[in-house]
C-alpha cells in the first residue's frame, strides 16, 4: 500500500480493522499503568490508539479527550481527534479543531506540528480549500526535521490542483534529491505530463514499461503523454494494451481497487465516460482511496467542461 495512502486514510484503516489479541493486552497493561498514574496523559493517548484498532472509538475518544484535559497542548490527542472528527462525518469540526491546536501550539510542542499540518492538509483538500493545503503543507515540510514522504506528496497534489504544474515538477524533483522514493518518481513523471512536457516524461515511462512486469498504469501515463503531444492513435494503442492487462489480472469477486480505478481512467481517456462514472462509482463504494481516484475524477471534470 502506498505509504501515502496509510497516511491519507486512516478512517477507512479503522472501519476495516480486525481485533488483534494483542491490543486487548495492550489496553489491560495500559489500565494498570493508568491506576498507578493517573495524571500522565500519554498513557491514556497510548491506550486511545489501541482503542481505535479493536475498534472501540467511543472509548478512543474519551481518552484522547482526558488527555488534553490533564495537558491541553498535548497535540498528538487534537490529531487523532480530528481524524475521529473526520471519520464521523464532521469535517467542520475536525479542521476548526487543529486550526486551533496549531494557532495555541507552544514550543515543547513543536515536534508534532508536521503531523499535524499533514492531517490538516488533508482535511482542506478533501474541502476543496487548495491554498489553504498548499500553505499548510508548505508550513509543514519547513517545520519538520527528517524527510517526509507524505508532505511531499500532498504538496504536489494541492499544486496539481492549482495549476500550478511547474512548481510541482521543479520540487518533485528537487524531493528526489533528498529522498530516494519510487513513489517520488512516479510523482514526478506525473508532474511533468501534466506540465505539458511530455518530451521529457516519455524516456523515463519507456524506460519504466520496459523493465516492469505490470506494465498497464505506465502504458497509461505514456497514454496520457501521447495525448499532450497530439498522437491520438499511439496513445488508443496504449490504453488499449493497458485494458487487457488490468481485464486479466482483475478478480471479478475480489478486485483490486487501484486496478478498478486504472480501468475507469482508461475508459475516461478513451472518452467512454458513463464507463468511467460507472467504474469509478464502483471503485469509491468499495473504499477507493482518493489518491487511486483523482486522476479519472480530474480528466471527468475536463470533459464536463469541454460541454
Amino acid at each position: 500500500m502506498n505509504p501515502l495512502h496509510r497516511a491519507l486514510c486512516l478512517a477507512a484503516l479503522v472501519l476495516t480493522a480486525q481485533a488483534d489479541p494483542g491490543h486487548e493486552v495492550r489496553i489491560a497493561d495500559l489500565n494498570q499503568q493508568i491506576t498507578a498514574n493517573p495524571a500522565q496523559p500519554e498513557l491514556y493517548y497510548q491506550r486511545a490508539m489501541n482503542y481505535r484498532e479493536v475498534p472501540q472509538l467511543a472509548a478512543t475518544r474519551a481518552d484522547l479527550e482526558k488527555a488534553l484535559s490533564l495537558q491541553k497542548d498535548f497535540l498528538p490527542a487534537d490529531r487523532e481527534l480530528a481524524r475521529l472528527d473526520e471519520l464521523e462525518g464532521r469535517r467542520k469540526e475536525a479542521i476548526e479543531r487543529l486550526e486551533k491546536a496549531l494557532a495555541a501550539a507552544t514550543p515543547a510542542a513543536a515536534f508534532h506540528l508536521p503531523s499535524c499540518c499533514e492531517v490538516l492538509t488533508d482535511l482542506y483538500l478533501k474541502s476543496d480549500r487548495n491554498e489553504d493545503a498548499l500553505a499548510t503543507v508548505q508550513k509543514g515540510i519547513a517545520l519538520t526535521q527528517e524527510l517526509n514522504l507524505e508532505l511531499y506528496l500532498l504538496r504536489g497534489e494541492a499544486q496539481r490542483r492549482l495549476g500550478k504544474h511547474e512548481d510541482r515538477v521543479r520540487d518533485f524533483a528537487a524531493a528526489q534529491v533528498k529522498l530516494k522514493s519510487y513513489l517520488l518518481r512516479i510523482a514526478w513523471i506525473e508532474a511533468l505530463i501534466d506540465a505539458g512536457r511530455p518530451a521529457e516524461a516519455l524516456p523515463e515511462i519507456n524506460k519504466e514499461i520496459e523493465e516492469s512486469r505490470y506494465k498497464s498504469s505506465w502504458l497509461i501515463r505514456r497514454a496520457r503523454a501521447l495525448l499532450h503531444d497530439g498522437k491520438k492513435d499511439a496513445a488508443a494503442a496504449d490504453l488499449t494494451a493497458a485494458l487487457a492487462e488490468v481485464e486479466l489480472r482483475i478478480r471479478p469477486e475480489n478486485p483490486e481497487l487501484s486496478l478498478l480505478c486504472d480501468r475507469a481512467l482508461i475508459h475516461a481517456l478513451q472518452g467512454k465516460h458513463a464507463e468511467a462514472r460507472l467504474e469509478l462509482t464502483d471503485a469509491k463504494t468499495r473504499g477507493a482511496f482518493p489518491w487511486n481516484t483523482r486522476l479519472v475524477e480530474s480528466v471527468l471534470a475536463a470533459a464536463e467542461r469541454k460541454k
